[in-house]
C-alpha cells in the first residue's frame, strides 16, 4: 500500500490517512467493491463482474483509500484515437465520505499519475446537470469542450470535458497488466 496522501479528520475527530493505490491484482471482492461504489454513485448499473474485471486487467483502476478502506475508485481507458489521452469512464466515492473535498485530491491525484506515464491529457463525460461533479473536475483543470446532444432515453445533456497535463511529453507505454 501506498504511504498517506494525506490526512482527513471526521466529524467525531478521528483522523483517517487516505491513500490512492493503482489496483494490481484483480481479486472477487475488489469487483464487488468497484460495482458497489458505482451503483451508489450512479442511477444505474456502469459495471457487470465480466466488465469490471476486464477493466481492472486493461484498463487502470484507482482506489480512494481511507486507513486502507476503500472508500472510492475511477476508472480508466486509454484513448484509441489519441493514444496519448485517457478517459475517466467512471469516478465514484461512497456516500458519507462526499463533500469533504476527496473528489478534487482523488482526481488531482490520478492526473498526477497519469503524467508519470507520460501521457498528456485526460477526457470524461458528466452529466450537465451533476454541478458538484462538474466542479470537482473544474477545480482540478478540466475545461468544457463541448455539450453532446441530449440523451434521448435519459433526457440527460452531457459535458465532454478535458484537461491538458502536458504539451509535448513523450508519449510512453503502459506497464503489461498483471
Amino acid at each position: 500500500m501506498e504511504s498517506p496522501i494525506f490526512h482527513i479528520a471526521s466529524d467525531s475527530g478521528r483522523s483517517f490517512a487516505i491513500t490512492i493505490d493503482e489496483v494490481e491484482q484483480v481479486s472477487d471482492d475488489l469487483i464487488r467493491t468497484l460495482i458497489d461504489i458505482d451503483l451508489q454513485t450512479f442511477s444505474e448499473s456502469t459495471f457487470s463482474g465480466y466488465t469490471a474485471r476486464v477493466l481492472m486487467l486493461h484498463g487502470r483502476v484507482f482506489l480512494l483509500r481511507a486507513d486502507g478502506t476503500v472508500i472510492g475508485a475511477c476508472v480508466c481507458m486509454r484513448s484509441w484515437e489519441r493514444p496519448h489521452e485517457v478517459t475517466i469512464l467512471s469516478m465514484g466515492i461512497r456516500p458519507g465520505w462526499r463533500g469533504r473535498g476527496l473528489g478534487q485530491r482523488f482526481v488531482a491525484g490520478i492526473m498526477a499519475r497519469i503524467k508519470q506515464k507520460g501521457l498528456r491529457s485526460v477526457t470524461l463525460l458528466v452529466s450537465r446537470d451533476n454541478r458538484r461533479a462538474v466542479r470537482v473536475y473544474e477545480d482540478t483543470g478540466f475545461e468544457v469542450v463541448h455539450e453532446l446532444e441530449r440523451d434521448t432515453r435519459t433526457g440527460e445533456t452531457f459535458l465532454f470535458m478535458r484537461a491538458h497535463l502536458q504539451e509535448m511529453a513523450p508519449v510512453t507505454e503502459l506497464p503489461e497488466p498483471v
